[in-house]
């Protein structure tokens, strides 16, 4: 008699996502990857080697691996700086120096949106942000004089979220908007709102 041969565990079983189901991060994530290997000649690579490539520069900006489909807004903005400089310069240019430079731009980037929209999460907010006046004012004031509140570190910027955030909120509960209370005149060494 011939035997036959059968696993003794049933094999596992992926969850099937549909396409349509996927957050469009992960689309842009998958497409991005698809570019940099046709780009960069590693369409003919195996599977294993393209997720190992993936891996290592997930673990290279988080420090440990962290499933794309988990990845927070912060992560997502620096995931999709670094895949733009891979796709831009090549894969071969990959360091822990290009890592912490996409971890810092990738932040700045988030950072500079959050406080453009500063207290759009706020319920009941008509005017959200601030005048542009207003955060440089701001930025020079915390600052020491810089002149342009977009080329501060991320440190600085996430520093001048939470300042431009409480502002607008405390704006809010006054009754008044940051656009508005200063009839929202550009700023003069004469009309500084501070």
């Amino acid at each position: 008699m011939e035997g036959v041969c059968t696993s003794v565990s049933k094999p596992v079983r992926r969850r099937f996502i549909p396409k349509s189901k996927r957050t469009p991060q992960l689309g842009k994530y998958t497409l991005l990857w698809d570019k940099i290997f046709n780009k960069w000649g590693w369409e003919t690579k195996t599977e294993s080697e393209k997720k190992a490539l993936r891996h290592s520069i997930n673990e290279d900006l988080f420090g440990t691996y962290t499933k794309p489909s988990l990845l927070t807004n912060e992560q997502w903005s620096v995931m999709f700086f670094a895949l733009d400089l891979l796709l831009s310069e090549g894969i071969l240019i990959w360091s822990k120096e290009m890592a912490a430079l996409a971890l810092e731009e990738g932040l700045r980037r988030i950072y500079i949106w959050w406080i453009e929209h500063a207290g759009l999460d706020v319920e009941g907010i008509e005017d959200y942000g601030a005048p542009e006046y207003y955060i440089a004012a701001i930025a020079r004031d915390r600052f020491g004089g810089i002149a342009d509140w977009r080329m501060l570190d991320s440190k600085r910027l996430w520093q001048l979220f939470i300042t431009i955030k409480n502002r607008v909120k405390a704006a809010q509960k006054r009754g008044v908007s940051l656009w508005h209370g200063a009839d929202a005149e550009a700023e003069t060494s004469d009309n500084c709102p501070f």
